[in-house]
This record gives structure tokens, sequence and C-alpha cells, in this order.
């Protein structure tokens, strides 16, 4: 088997432990509830599960993206798929809260792997123009891990929590660890060509520094990343507005449906448009204006429920467009440091995204119904950072230049 055929397959196996890790941090909000009444803890206790996937999450992601960028991405990319199978299985038999917390913990920590890896993989197998397709791709997977979050529980039932987390370790065994072990082993067998990799030695990347102009791409992507992130897990996934304007449940499930097709579309159709640098600065500021207008149109109070759905979708749409920041701050980014970068820029907004649950949490709290106030002014204010960010993007001298001295 070819060097470059195994990586593209590697590619593809760590899209899968992306869609994975996806359906095990959406799918808790689907159980927690019988998890809570089957082990007897308190609402805070079942909180502190929930909350203990994504913290370790993010922590890890850039040192563990800076080791990915040293080593062998495959090796990284097996051990966590074991690992974090290994934390599921530990978590459907686990009778304490001292044990829940610990094997969700591990579980965070091994997915950290799995995104910085998906983008190194792709950086490794795919032409350079089409880096920002492929995390446009990498970031959509989002609709498909909240599908199977859905879905899984009204098959199996949502009080068969043990059952579930006992297949989803199962699953990552059979359809990560398991193909990356061949694929691996393959690779070192006797006939196989030397594999092309891609990547920078290590001695070569030791002596490669940032610019100045490189680190401030960088800073302008983190912002704007955690500009998208903020809508998504703040307001496009948590029902908000639904709670505030009082919609039935299936006008609400409905518009947030349509949110999250429109922002895998966003994903998709910006990376593919984005793989010419030149039109990432323009695509981002029609993004960010999109957003904002889709948004003063969610919130006008005279707007008929059928004319929503337009909005719901554009806003979506909008929203997808961050995902170019992912491919502006790699290719500002020193040769060798793809899975640090991607890390980074994800993990600011990771942080985004849980910051701006809380707030939306003490806009309801603060809030009466129909009471739309507090959300125009925050979100307001957030659209308005997004299009400012965007523009300061598309109108800097040299966007996404190469930053290396």
């Amino acid at each position: 088997m070819g060097g470059m055929r195994t990586d593209r397959l590697l590619w593809l196996t760590s899209l899968l432990f992306v869609v994975w890790l996806i359906w095990v941090e959406t799918s808790f909000q689907y159980f927690e509830r019988a998890l809570g009444a089957d082990l007897r803890l308190h609402p805070a206790g079942v909180a502190l599960v929930a909350g203990s996937f994504l913290l370790p999450y993010g922590l890890v992601q850039v040192p563990i993206g800076r080791l990915i960028d040293r080593g062998r991405v495959e090796l990284w990319l097996l051990l966590a798929a074991l690992a974090a199978a290994s934390c599921s299985l530990v978590f459907a038999r686990s009778e304490s809260l001292q044990a829940l917390l610990l094997s969700r913990i591990g579980t965070g920590m091994a997915c950290a792997v799995a995104f910085p890896a998906a983008a190194v993989l792709a950086r490794r197998c795919l032409p350079a123009k089409r880096f920002a397709l492929a995390m446009g791709l990498t970031d959509g997977l989002v609709g498909i891990g909240a599908s199977l979050a859905a879905v899984v529980p009204l098959l199996l039932g949502r009080s068969a929590w043990r059952d579930l987390v006992l297949l989803q370790g199962l699953l990552l065994a059979l359809v990560v660890a398991l193909p990356v072990l061949i694929l691996c082993a393959s690779r070192r067998s006797p006939g196989d060509p030397a594999p092309v990799t891609g990547e920078v030695p290590v001695l070569q990347t030791q002596v490669q520094r940032w610019t100045r102009g490189g680190v401030l791409c960088l800073i302008q992507c983190c912002l704007l990343y955690a500009w998208g992130l903020g809508f998504v897990f703040g307001m496009a996934q948590y029902g908000l507005l639904s709670s505030l304007r009082g919609w039935p449940g299936p006008l609400m499930e409905g518009l947030t449906l349509l949110m999250s097709i429109g922002l895998v579309v966003g994903m998709v159709v910006s990376g593919a448009l984005g793989g010419v640098p030149q039109r990432r600065g323009g695509l981002l500021l029609a993004g960010t204006v999109i957003t904002l207008l889709s948004l003063l149109l969610l919130i006008a109070p005279a707007l008929p429920r059928a004319v929503l759905m337009v909005p719901a979708f554009s806003f979506g749409v909008g929203i997808g467009t961050s995902v170019l920041a992912f491919a502006i701050a790699e290719a500002a980014a020193p040769p060798g440091h793809t899975a640090m970068t991607v890390s980074i820029v994800n993990t600011s907004g990771t942080v985004m995204g849980g910051l701006m649950t809380i707030v939306s949490g003490l806009i309801l709290q603060a809030s009466s119904e129909g009471d739309l106030s507090l959300v125009l002014l925050i979100y307001g204010a957030l659209a308005l950072f997004g299009v400012a960010m965007a523009s300061w993007i598309r109108f800097s001298a040299d966007p996404g230049a190469p930053g290396v001295q």
C-alpha cells in the first residue's frame, strides 16, 4: 500500500474519530437525567460530569497539538482512540461520581488528539489548496455527530445509558483504533515504499520562528473563530430565542435544525471557495454581515413565523464561514506547526463557546418572556465584533502570508 494512500485512509479514519467525539459530548444531554436517577446524583453532580469533558479537552489540545507536530500522528491517533474507548468502557461500568468524573475527564483528554490529528493528516495527503475545504468538512461533521446523539437513544432507550456508552466505546475501538493499527502495520511492511509524509523534520521545525505578522494573524483567527463558536454554543444550539419568544416545540426544533443545516453548508461551501487564499477575507466579511442581518431578522417582533426559516438558515450559513480561520492561521504559521496552530484556534472557540453558554443562561434568568433587549445588546455587540474582525482580516496588508523568517 502506498504511503500517500495510507495517509488518506488515516485521514478518513481521523474524521470518524471527530464524529465520535461530537457524538459522545452531545449525547450526554440525552441521558443525563437517567444517569442522575440511576446513581442518585444531585443536579450539581450531574452538571459537573457534563462539564468534565470539554474542560480537559480544551486545556490539553494545544500541548498535544505540539507533540503531534513533532511526532508520528498515526501513533498518537492509535493511542488516543484506545484510551478514549477504554475510558468509555469504564464510564459505562461506573457506580460513583468520582469514577464518572475520572473516566469522562480521560475521554476528553484523549479526544483532544482527534481534531489536530485530522488537520495534520489533511495537510499531509491533500494539496495545499484543499486544506480549507478539508477543515470545512472536518468542522462540519458536528451535524453528523449531533444527529447520532439524537437518534441512537431513540433506538436504545433513554434510560439505557450504560448500553449507549458501552456501544460508543466498542465502536471507537472497531472503526478507529483497529483500522489505524492495521494501516500502521501495513506501512511497516518490508515491501512498502517510504511514506510521503509531507511533515517537516524535527530538526527543521526547531529553527522555524513565528514572525510578528504571523502571530498577529493567529490572534485574528482565534478571535474570529471564538466569534463563531460563541454564537453556535450560546444561541444557535441551545434555544435562547425560543425560550424568550415562547416559540412552540415544533417551531423551535425546526428552526434549530435549519440553523444546524445552514452551519454545515456554510462550513463546507466556504471551505471549498476558500481554497483560493485571496477569497478568504471577502468570504469572512460576507459571512459576518449575513450573521448580523440574520440576527436582526430573528429578533424582529413582527416577522411571521413561516418567514423565520430564511434567517434561521442564513444565520447558520454566516457563522459557518468562521471555519476559514483554520486555513488562514495555518497559512501564516511556520512549517511543521499545523496541529498546534489548529489546536490554538479550536481551543479559543471552545472557551468562548463555554463562556457564551453561561452568558445565555444569565440572559434567560434576567429576562422575562418577550424581552429581547439583552439578546440584542450582547449578541448584537458580538455580531458587530465579528464584522470588525472580518474587516480587519480582509483589509490586512497580506492576510495568511507564511509567518516564517
